[in-house]
């Protein structure tokens, strides 16, 4: 069933605008951390193969400005250097590892020592030491990945951590080595969101998940985990994209009259592009594939590229700072992939070891609000060439693209409730990146430590509004919620909040008695019982939500009460509100300009608005993919823009 998201978070804040959750003076007092020093976007191509700088696309790329970096496989060679020029940035990709490098340890480290001789140029050069490094299967785990049955989450992460940093000495070494002893840094690829932070932890400066190929997640709730796990460590992350769609076994390839022959489209591709650069990417990196037709001409994808690289090197390098005003607290060990494709529909993580707790339910459940449809990704649901649970028959799918058949509507991406504004955090997290958060809502099944606790509350005293639920609190925290907790188990069908509110039907719930000591009450369960009470402390406020990990006794989906209030939470500070269809938005901020990067996802044209509050210096409306500018709307407090964006398109829409 299609729901219209995005109203529903207006509908909300309408509904408790009078509750006292709408307080605009609480949450600005938050101080934000020091950003790290701006590093500019690098969009990477890679040529792969002995003496893939010999490719004649390099050149016409370059010279057509469609990238400024570029990635190289071994043998490494001064064509590369010649290749790139003093002004492309270079990347190596070399396991360092035996087996998956295909190379000796002795050659590995003759090949890792001609690139350190060949950089230090004027652009950055990078070791991808760990491409793909905690797949699944393949060479990086050919005597069998680590399994994690019967084990704790904690046990889980230490098996990982422990394979990786026995599995060769070398590796370890060659990560601990300071970065004053080299000049590059050091990159991988990820694979599982759940193991950014174990790679940073390792040592990766750069770290790019993914994305595209459809064995994998989708690449919204990838950007959660992977920026989140890059504010917290202080490093660089970006996206890489694979053109490979296992559902018809090609990448994407188009015949000389443009018709696509496999992989993805041009405008699921291009999608991708703009959703990582306007979500704070440091890097865009291209895996191989063909940009041309054999008469050299641009084939589709190439000219998407083209546009972009137009876009993000040159008319708009600088678009601000992504909003990302909410964290995601979870547990360090939390293991947590988001469901996708044919084979991983399960209730569970750890690659699929661990069955779901009640905490990773409700992790399950708040992504699937955040980012509805984020689960269809990888498969191609209602195709006349898959089966009813979605799953692709590759030959078949290529005869249909082979017949002309439009393969955008079998590609899908999520919508997004709040905008691309949530990070994942974990409770490893310290006080100078909890301050970059407006709002921190505790998930899944995370517990405080002391540290953790006094953080969070200084961090609430400076204006931060942080949520916590049934299932998560300790007597520890009563002092924090402004609860005690009597120990008891209750249930209810029904919640209401507060000052006139109607009482809504719910999915029986539990929830843990509670009492309120210095708190107040907000919303109840049942008839008089606390469902989620709220402490204010210094300027900023803690919510308790009594129910049970947020969530109805079948774990099927969250409390309505709950969320409401993180609807209210996650939308009152951003600077701009969406209404219309559902549809996936970013939001930036910078230098006098708020910009929302919409995405239509769907195959119907969608239409609806954005508001903005007025800026006191306002000089006008523009779409930034077009440079043109759009009519608008303006009062004394607000400018409305009307927008319409075709099927599966991008707009930029940006108050100046």
């Amino acid at each position: 069933m299609r729901m219209h998201f995005v109203k529903v978070g207006l509908a909300v804040l309408a509904m408790i605008a009078g509750y006292g959750l709408l307080q605009p003076t609480r949450v600005p007092h938050v101080v934000a951390a020091q950003a790290a020093e701006p590093v500019p976007f690098q969009f990477f191509h890679e040529f792969y193969g002995a003496k893939g700088y010999t490719d004649p696309q390099i050149a016409q790329n370059l010279a057509l400005g469609m990238c400024n970096a570029l990635t190289f496989t071994p043998p490494v060679e001064a064509g590369m250097k010649t290749a790139a020029g003093s002004l492309t940035s270079v990347m190596l990709r070399l396991p360092a590892f035996s087996l998956p490098a295909g190379l000796s340890a002795d050659e590995i480290d003759r090949q890792r020592a001609a690139f350190q001789a060949m950089s230090g140029l004027k652009a950055p050069y990078y070791w991808n030491l760990m491409p793909e490094w905690d797949q699944s299967g393949g060479d990086w785990v050919a005597s069998g990945r680590p399994t994690y049955r019967t084990l704790t989450r904690s046990a889980a992460g230490g098996r990982l951590q422990r394979y990786y940093q026995n599995i060769d000495p070398a590796l370890s070494q060659y990560l601990a080595q300071p970065a004053g002893q080299r000049s590059y840094s050091l990159a991988a690829v990820t694979d599982y969101p759940p193991n950014a932070n174990y790679a940073y932890e390792m040592g990766v400066e750069l770290q790019m998940l993914e994305r595209g190929i459809d064995e994998l997640g989708d690449l919204s709730t990838g950007i959660a985990f992977l920026r989140g796990a890059a504010r917290q460590n202080g490093r660089q992350w970006g996206i890489d994209i694979s053109a490979w769609r296992t559902g018809n076994n090609k990448a994407t390839e188009y015949d000389e009259k443009g018709n696509l022959l496999g992989g993805w489209s041009a405008d699921y591709l291009r999608r991708i592009y703009y959703l990582s650069y306007m979500s704070g990417a440091n890097v865009v990196h291209n895996e191989a594939v063909q940009y041309r037709l054999s008469n050299g001409q641009l084939n589709p994808f190439g000219q998407a590229t083209k546009d972009f690289a137009d876009f993000a090197l040159r008319r708009h390098r600088d678009v601000g700072q992504t909003v990302a005003t909410t964290a995601l607290l979870v547990a360090h060990d939390h293991g947590f992939d988001p469901k996708h494709g044919a084979y991983n529909q399960q209730n569970a993580v750890w690659y699929q070891d661990i069955p779901y707790a009640d905490g990773d339910h409700m992790l399950n459940n708040i992504l699937r609000t955040a980012y509805p449809n984020h689960w269809s990704h990888g498969l191609a649901p209602g195709a006349p060439f898959a089966s009813s649970a979605g799953v692709p028959d590759a030959d078949k799918f290529r005869a249909y693209l082979a017949a002309g058949g439009d393969p955008r509507p079998y590609e899908p991406m999520p919508f997004t409730r709040w905008g691309d504004t949530l990070d994942i955090l974990t409770d490893h997290v310290t006080a100078d990146v909890l301050a970059r958060y407006k709002v921190i809502v505790l998930a899944g099944d995370v517990r405080m430590t002391n540290t953790l606790r006094t953080d969070l509350t200084a961090w609430v005293q400076s204006g931060g509004a942080l949520v916590v639920f049934g299932g998560q609190a300790t007597a520890a925290e009563a002092d924090l919620l402004g609860v005690t907790l009597d120990g008891s188990t209750r249930t209810a069908t029904s919640s209401r909040w507060l000052n006139g509110a109607a009482s809504q039907t719910e999915a029986s719930f539990s929830y843990v008695g509670a009492k309120t000591a210095g708190a107040d009450v907000v919303a109840l369960a049942g008839a008089s019982d606390p469902l989620i009470t709220r402490r204010q402390m210094g300027d900023g406020e803690v919510y308790f939500v009594t129910a049970l990990y947020g969530q109805a006794a079948n774990r099927s989906a969250l409390v309505r009460g709950a969320l409401v209030l993180l609807d209210t939470l996650a939308l009152r500070s951003q600077p701009a509100v969406v209404n219309g269809p559902p549809v996936e938005y970013v939001l930036n901020q910078g230098n006098g300009r708020t910009i929302v990067t919409l995405v239509n996802q769907s195959a119907a044209e969608w239409s609806g608005e954005i508001v903005f509050p007025r800026p006191v210096d306002f000089h006008g409306v523009s779409e930034y993919i077009s440079d043109r500018p759009v009519p608008f709307v303006a009062s004394n407090s607000s400018v409305t823009v009307a927008v319409k964006i075709a099927a599966y398109d991008v707009r930029v829409i940006a108050v100046e």
